[in-house]
């Protein structure tokens, strides 16, 4: 039976080789644990990420569990010297877990070459690993964060609502300078958790400074903690989808913030209602500290890093009305 280091090699000769053994219409190689139905077979999806391919007599036999956020648990169908397999298809999404997913791998091995049933190996076999496959367990999220993530997800939920493509759009996950960018529009969110806030901190001397050949929006967002309020990470996820979003994209972007377990007791510890929301257009007159606000477009020598607030109640002039947020929503979505 392979050990997991084994296992390991194996994925990266099927990387290596792009076929496996070349039995499969995807990339795959025998293992010698047979469920009955015939031989399980590790394999790599279209990125290379680790596949288990485990047979058996039909889907939807037994009650395994869907997985999460880090592991697809699926169905597949192939066809071996023209004679057609079910196997149960265990997919790694989360990289960083290779040797946790080779480890589990290897003990459903153990468990059928044991004697175990595929879906009671796999599903006893996932519970048993459910911790180590949620990554590192946070212990706890604070208020700040968490407002933070429900603010640029209401945001998310008024775009999909006008297209499911816009989860595409949520790029400061990635990493990128704006919370959402689509051709010639950038938005920045900004969120406070009292009714009558108007202060705003920005960090950095371009997080207001429109992108090239781009218009560049600022939304405030202003949250206030309830018992059974309607925004949490859970509920707005679940809107989200609804409205079409991909589940897949919408879990990567949390999991990038963060928010590996979106169901998760730590980031539904809270719950909100939203108070308020404007949208401003940022052009020249706006308060703000950008890179042209200094000679030769160029922090001072020595000033490495920028954190400053702004009272928005002095920005009135640039806020947009209800009819025009609208339509900057309508246009700003793929």
């Amino acid at each position: 039976m392979p050990e997991s280091p084994e296992l390991a090699r194996e994925w990266g000769l099927i990387r290596k080789s792009g076929k496996g053994d070349g039995i499969l219409e995807v990339p795959s190689r025998t293992t010698e644990v047979s469920t009955g139905f015939g031989m399980v077979r590790i394999a790599t999806g279209p990125a290379g990420e680790p596949r288990l391919l485990i047979p058996i007599a039909r889907p939807g036999k037994g009650n395994i569990s869907t997985g999460n956020c880090n592991l697809t648990v699926g169905n597949a169908f192939y066809r071996i010297g023209g004679k057609g397999l079910h196997f149960i298809d265990l997919t790694l999404k989360e990289t960083r877990l290779a040797n946790v997913f080779a480890d589990l791998a290897e003990e459903i091995l153990k468990r059928i070459g044991t004697g175990d049933a595929p879906e009671t190996a796999v599903q006893g076999t996932i519970e048993d690993f459910r911790k180590l496959l949620a990554i590192t367990p946070r212990t706890e999220v604070s208020p700040a964060e968490l407002a933070g993530l429900v603010g640029e997800l209401v945001i998310l939920e008024r775009l999909s609502a006008e297209s499911p493509e816009a989860v595409s759009s949520w790029m400061g996950p990635l990493g990128q300078r704006h919370d959402f960018r689509h051709g010639s529009f950038a938005l920045e969110v900004k969120t406070s958790t009292r009714a009558d806030a108007s202060r705003v901190q920005i960090h950095g001397s371009e997080q207001l400074l429109p992108p090239a050949g781009a218009e560049l929006f600022l939304a405030h967002l202003r949250i206030e903690q309830t018992d059974r309020g309607n925004l949490s990470i859970a509920s707005l996820r679940k809107r989200i989808i609804e409205l079409g979003a991909d589940e897949l994209t919408l879990d990567s972007r949390l999991s990038a913030m963060g928010c590996r377990e979106p169901q998760g007791e730590d980031w539904n510890a809270m719950t909100f209602s939203l108070e308020g929301m404007d949208f401003y257009r940022i052009t020249e007159g706006f308060p703000r500290i950008v890179s042209s606000s200094f000679p030769d477009d160029e922090l001072p020598d020595g000033i490495v890093s920028l954190e400053y607030g702004i009272d928005l109640s002095h920005a009135r002039e640039y806020r947009l009305n209800d009819a025009t947020s609208r339509e900057m929503l309508r246009r700003f979505v793929p």
